[in-house]
């Protein structure tokens, strides 16, 4: 009898478990495929959010560098101003899911919506980072008192 008949079911044993390595290996290599195409997905979404917001930025000067933020509140303009900052706001909370280093570009941005950010009509963010990113900014640019009343 030949080596291979006297150790076939060790052989077949030893096989199946390099079967199932490699197949839990191959699963665990999806996974982690599928969780970096995600990652770059978000990545790519957030830098056309923010990249979408400049170009609105740039057909809108009265809203991206407001003279009079409680006027233009008050206008008949006023709800697309805070559309506006509201876009700014979904720009960086795409940002910031992603990586939090991105908060002081976009605090500097809403730097200049200080009255609207400030007044009874400010947003208050959708997820943790944004309302973060708000609630940092009025502790750094709100005074005790709202603007715009």
């Amino acid at each position: 009898m030949s080596w291979l008949s006297r150790n076939a079911e060790a052989i077949e044993a030893c096989a199946a478990a390099v079967t199932a390595l490699v197949a839990v290996a191959a699963l665990i290599g999806v996974k982690i495929q599928l969780d970096e195409a995600d990652r770059v997905q978000r990545e790519q979404s957030a830098r056309e959010a923010f990249r979408a917001h400049l170009a609105l930025a740039a057909t809108q000067p009265a809203f991206a560098e407001p003279e009079d933020g409680c006027a233009l509140l008050e206008s008949n303009r006023g709800g697309a101003y805070v559309a506006f900052v509201d876009h700014l706001l979904y720009g960086a909370e795409q940002m910031l899911s992603l990586d939090q280093g991105w908060e002081d570009t976009f605090l500097g941005e809403l730097e200049v919506h200080e009255e609207l950010m400030c007044s009874a009509y400010a947003p208050t963010g959708d997820i943790p980072e944004t309302v973060q990113l708000i609630t940092r900014f009025q502790d750094q640019f709100c005074a005790a008192t709202p603007s715009c009343e």
